[in-house]
């Protein structure tokens, strides 16, 4: 498989977990929204490592670390704050008092679609 498939198959996986994002909306599932906003930025950064760097992403979650290796952290840091910390949050119990799942309202999970969005339309632009 050649540079742009792979670009292609991370891109494709990105838009998939942006979608999830969205339809999670209607059941109310806040913390899996806000996961799946993050994992569509992180795949979406991994797809222009491929482009920017011509070799496989690093197998990290860190959208902050991410963006540095692109050259995107500068342009995109205040939007990639939130979801980066939401990753580690709302996967692993134990890191607050309370469940992961009741760290996040409504305000959070659109706001946190939002820059999922912001960010994956500037990446977009990035990898035409």
């Amino acid at each position: 498989m050649n540079y742009k498939q792979k670009i292609d198959l991370w891109k494709q996986q990105a838009m998939h977990d942006l979608e999830v994002a969205e339809k999670n909306y209607s059941f109310h599932i806040y913390d899996y929204r806000l996961i799946a906003c993050e994992q569509a930025v992180e795949k979406i950064l991994k797809a222009l490592y491929i482009k920017v760097k011509c070799e496989e992403p690093p197998k990290i979650h860190s959208l902050r670390k991410l963006a540095l290796f692109v050259n995107m952290h500068d342009r995109l840091s205040d939007l990639l704050i939130e979801l980066d910390e939401y990753y580690f949050m709302l996967r692993y119990p134990g890191m607050n008092d309370e469940p992961p799942f009741e760290l996040c309202d409504d305000d959070d999970a659109k706001e946190g679609l939002n820059k999922a969005r912001e960010i994956i339309r500037i990446i977009l632009e990035e990898l035409k």
